[in-house]
């Protein structure tokens, strides 16, 4: 999915190179500190066993701040997400911006002229 979104996004930018470098090292900058956290998130572990009249109870839990941790992992990924929806809303408006210019057709044709223009012939090479 998150290919997918690159892809996507770079297309957007038209194909820009500094965009694309953009979004994968900042793509797996933050994939390789999630996979860092979940290790160390997995070294935490405890685990522990009760026996409460003749019944036995398997308790796992996490050790120290490893709460904090898997806080880390949801704020990277939204980092990410949000990173992703500025640079899409960013060249909307952009795009939007360049509709303005043209007064004189309906909004609608432009909207679906400039997505024509700027999106689908990157897809279709």
């Amino acid at each position: 999915m998150q290919v997918i979104m690159i892809a996507r996004l770079h297309a957007m930018y038209h194909r820009s190179k500094k965009v694309l470098v953009f979004l994968i090292v900042t793509f797996v900058a933050i994939k390789i500190a999630n996979i860092v956290i979940a290790a160390i998130m997995t070294m935490r572990i405890t685990g522990e066993e009760f026996i409460l009249s003749g019944t036995h109870l398997c308790v796992i839990g996490f050790a120290g701040d490893t709460l904090f941790l898997a806080a880390m992992t949801w704020i990277l990924a939204i980092v990410w997400e949000v990173l992703a929806l500025c640079l899409a809303v960013w060249i909307a408006v952009k795009h939007f911006r360049e509709l303005r210019r043209y007064p004189t057709r309906g909004i609608v044709q432009d909207c679906f002229t400039v997505l024509m223009k700027t999106h689908v012939s990157y897809f279709a090479r």
